[in-house]
């Protein structure tokens, strides 16, 4: 079993340069056939104490694993092995406190010797025992690999989750779904009063709306020019036609079953001219903008910039059949 203890980069250090320049931290303690194994993080790279080596390696001494570490070539002999000075030693052994790691009076003492994996795989193919070879299968397929994924996993940690950019549309989302969850519960509500027949048809609609404001976060009139771009109400093609009024607009939207068409109709909630209070209207789309003003023209009323400017009196209908309903 490995007890993990995550580096933690100095305060002002580059994290490019910071593995290399860091002292040695304690990444992970565990163990190899009853022996304390202390995995220690080097310049991103493990490394283990000699002291602890040295009966693991079947070596008499420390002496020893030094004389052998000094017969070894590159690169068990100087560059897997890392000799720390008084201040390192110390710096290391209060580490190794903190971890609640035993360390024998004589490896308390500097200069305190550290071998890497390539001066430990040297001295197994040295000694050639049993246990060296077993231990070195260990440190190999275990140790090193978990060592190397908690380095991976640091360094993702150490990143932020998300962008600025991506917090902001995280955070937007967030907004958006409370916003679509308030306007959701809104409308089941008016489902079961209008199902139970407690709310009147305006005030469902009023209340739809008032929905429709919650889930977009701002009034609808805010959204006028981009929900009704190329939309017009009756008063808008009324203004267009010479002599002709809203209610009689209404009433040809009415006669050709436009009116209420939940795909060439939108509801608008405006003020009352004159008044306080708030009416509901209707916008038709584009299509149905067509419809409308064709049978206008069937029934003989004419645009403004078509009628003679001399003319003060509404053309007359082209035909009785084409009369209002």
């Amino acid at each position: 079993m490995l007890l993990r203890f995550p580096e933690q980069a100095d305060p002002g250090l580059d994290p490019a340069t910071a593995g290399r320049e860091a002292s040695p931290r304690v990444q992970c303690v565990g163990c190899f056939e009853g022996w304390s194994l202390v995995t220690l993080n080097h310049g991103g790279e493990p490394a283990w104490l000699a002291g602890e080596l040295v009966t693991m390696l079947e070596l008499s001494s420390l002496a020893e694993l030094r004389a052998a570490l000094e017969t070894l070539g590159e690169p068990g002999g100087q560059r897997g092995r890392i000799e720390l000075d008084k201040a390192g030693t110390g710096e290391l052994v209060e580490r190794l406190d903190r971890a609640q790691v035993v360390v024998a009076p004589p490896l308390r003492r500097a200069p305190l010797i550290l071998l890497r994996a390539a001066a430990v795989e040297a001295l197994v193919a040295r000694v050639a025992t049993a246990t060296a070879r077993r231990l070195w299968a260990h440190l190999r397929d275990r140790v090193v690999p978990e060592f190397h994924a908690q380095r991976r996993a640091d360094a993702r940690l150490s990143q932020p989750i998300l962008s600025p950019d991506d917090a902001i549309l995280a955070d937007n989302q967030l907004e958006f779904e409370r916003r679509c969850f308030e306007a959701a519960a809104l409308e089941g509500l008016l489902v079961r009063l209008a199902a139970k027949g407690r709310i009147d048809p305006d005030q469902l609609a009023a209340h739809r709306l008032v929905a429709s404001e919650i889930a977009l976060g701002g009034e609808l009139h805010e959204y006028e020019a981009l929900l009704t771009h190329g939309w017009s109400t009756p008063s808008q093609i009324a203004a267009r036609f010479c002599g002709l009024t809203p209610m009689r607009v209404g009433r040809v939207i009415a006669h050709i079953g436009l009116k209420g068409s939940r795909s060439h109709s939108r509801t608008l909630l405006s003020k009352a001219r004159g008044h306080a209070r708030t009416v509901l209207g209707h916008a038709y789309s584009p299509a149905a903008v067509a419809l409308i003003e064709r049978e206008l023209q069937c029934r003989g009323y004419r645009r403004c910039l078509d009628a003679d400017p001399n003319a003060s009196e509404q053309l007359p209908p082209l035909s009785p059949c084409c009369e209002e309903p």
